[in-house]
């Protein structure tokens, strides 16, 4: 569904059926992050999903520890 901005209707035609004339605005696509970013971002999910797996078994581990 559509929402009109000028008078804050929902529709489903291509004109708003309150306003007539008013066609939604075309949504722009986001503006993608610099390489730099997008590489510093995959590399810190590749170190901490393993960091975090590691952290939880280590846990587990020292508790069936202690429970002996």
């Amino acid at each position: 569904m559509k929402y009109c901005k000028k008078c804050g209707v929902l529709y489903t035609t291509d004109v708003c059926p309150k306003c007539g004339v008013i066609k939604p605005e075309a949504s722009e696509p986001p503006d993608s992050a610099p390489p730099k970013t997008v590489r510093r971002q995959w590399i810190a999910l590749v170190v901490a999903i393993p960091a975090a797996i590691l952290l939880i078994t280590g846990v587990l581990k020292l508790l069936q520890l202690l429970k002996q």
